[in-house]
């Protein structure tokens, strides 16, 4: 039951990190250029960022900066592959 809660909490923080992108995209769409645009084309604006952003977390695998404490686990040496 509690995996349950937690991915439904994991679920609706992601959904609220994509709505708030959203928004900060069409906040900065409004205030920031000279030109003034129409509403909807600003919604629209915002709505593909979120979308993107959203496919974008959704494929891209995640990226965890370490503090340094695991230098060993961060300097893998890559296996390169020749064919003759």
């Amino acid at each position: 039951m509690t995996d349950i809660i937690q991915s439904n909490i994991h679920k609706l923080q992601k959904i609220t990190k994509y709505i708030l992108m959203g928004l900060i995209v069409v906040i900065a769409t409004k205030y920031i250029p000279d030109n003034l645009l129409k509403t909807k084309e600003i919604i629209m604006i915002g709505a593909t960022s979120s979308i993107s952003f959203a496919i974008l977390d959704m494929i891209s695998p995640a990226v965890q900066v370490s503090s340094g404490k695991n230098v060993d686990t961060i300097k893998a040496k890559p296996t390169v592959l020749v064919e003759n």
